[in-house]
């Protein structure tokens, strides 16, 4: 079992897509992954409480059974939609980690 740690930083100053409206929308499709994506076996997403000015402002953790599951969920087009779609417009920064249970 491995589990997958994602930290997103979202843009702040773009008044086209404020931060709160691309937090909920990033949260929500998130949220929505595991119904659509088998390889997931869990998976926890959130926003940031706001007590630290420099925290992500966006956490993802999943578990996957091995690394072919997780690459499985990388490529699923649900998955793509969300990062090219939601993700890559609204992210200053990104970091992950992976790591075995």
């Amino acid at each position: 079992m491995l589990r997958h740690v994602v930290l997103i930083r979202l843009v702040e100053d773009d008044p086209e897509r404020p931060l709160d409206a691309s937090a909920d929308e990033l949260v929500a499709a998130l949220r929505a992954l595991p119904d659509r994506i088998p390889e997931i076996r869990s998976y926890e997403v959130g926003r940031d409480l706001g007590l630290a000015p420099t925290n992500a402002h966006v956490a993802i953790v999943a578990e996957f059974d091995d690394a072919e599951a997780l690459a499985a969920y990388r490529e699923h087009p649900a998955h793509v939609d969300v990062l090219e779609r939601l993700i890559e417009p609204v992210s200053a920064s990104r970091t992950a980690v992976q790591f075995e249970l």
